[in-house]
């Protein structure tokens, strides 16, 4: 295998070959990187696909299966898109403007041509297969991230206050302020909201805390360095996020036992149980969904267990048995 990357990725393996972009690995986020990125990386690889004699491309992400096509193209191998996000909806949602919206679905759509896509849900493969009508994939389906093993759950009553967690990016996208906003209704001896992670919205959301007077009661930790450092510190997970690919913080809740509250959305409901989830924006609905956990702790974050085990058995599959398959199936 050969990638091309600023830096390597932490795989050690004699078949697997880094490439290096010539571009300072601090300098990555910068606007002018990545136009400079989209014209010569499609050179590099077109070079490195032919000197090493490459038979399948592979891209995770649509700007990756772009610059992967001229070399599909003039040596008429197969390329696999895989994509864990809508990159077009996360613009939207960052309130891009209209022409990078246009440019971004633009690429998409080129990405797609003549690939074998896989989206890693039902929902976002059909979002961008309706976008592009006239630019097709030859094979298209669905890939989800999978839960490699379910913990049980303790029948202890778990200590007041409750642990709430939210786990991501700060950002709008993710809606943590909702979360924030329900905690309003609690005391601080009834209840924590803890938010791991950072983000452009960290500033505003312990300004909403202020405003709303429950900063005793939510805490901003900040980024982990292990995500399994989490899910001892919390007795429940909600994710009210508005749009998601695959949320991996609720896959990773499932193998570790931590029930979830989820917002209602085409993605969640793919993964989840109706009675895990709530409208992403109907604050009173979340508040009283945690006013009867709250009644009754043990049998509630139980029932909400019991429930999400069984959905989570179905995602216990064997993901890089399953893409390689995927990857060869079309290659003869």
């Amino acid at each position: 295998m050969h990638y091309l990357a600023v830096e390597p990725f932490p795989i050690e393996h004699p078949k697997c070959h880094f490439h290096r972009y010539p571009w300072p690995e601090s300098k990555t986020d910068e606007i002018v990187f990545w136009a400079i990125f989209h014209l010569l990386a499609p050179i590099m690889l077109l070079y490195l696909g032919l000197r090493h004699r490459v038979t399948h491309c592979f891209a995770f992400g649509t700007s990756y299966g772009f610059m992967l096509q001229p070399l599909r193209l003039l040596k008429k191998i197969p390329l696999t898109l895989f994509l864990r996000a809508d990159s077009v909806e996360n613009h939207r949602l960052k309130g891009r403007p209209p022409l990078l919206l246009k440019l971004e679905q633009l690429v998409e759509g080129l990405a797609l041509t003549g690939s074998r896509f896989y989206g890693v849900s039902r929902h976002l493969t059909e979002t961008v297969l309706a976008r592009h009508p006239h630019l097709r994939p030859i094979v298209s389906g669905t890939l989800p991230n999978n839960v490699e093993s379910v913990a049980p759950r303790t029948q202890a009553t778990p200590t007041p206050p409750l642990r709430i967690g939210c786990v991501g990016i700060l950002e709008a996208r993710k809606n943590h302020a909702l979360a924030i906003t329900c905690m309003r209704q609690f005391g601080a001896h009834q209840a924590r909201l803890y938010l791991f992670g950072s983000g452009p919205e960290e500033d505003a959301l312990k300004d909403l805390a202020r405003k709303l007077g429950v900063e005793d009661r939510v805490n901003f930790v900040g980024w982990v360095d292990s995500s399994s450092r989490i899910w001892p510190e919390i007795d429940l997970l909600l994710f009210p996020s508005r749009h998601e690919g695959s949320p991996n913080a609720v896959l990773e809740a499932f193998a570790h036992g931590v029930p979830v509250l989820a917002s209602d959305t085409p993605e969640h409901r793919e993964i989840l149980d109706p009675a895990s989830l709530l409208p992403p924006e109907d604050e009173w609905a979340w508040s009283e969904k945690l006013k009867k956990i709250l009644t009754a702790t043990s049998d509630s974050l139980m029932s909400l267990h019991g429930q999400q085990q069984r959905c989570a058995e179905k995602l216990r599959f064997d993901w890089d048995a399953e893409i390689l398959r995927k990857i060869l199936e079309h290659t003869a």
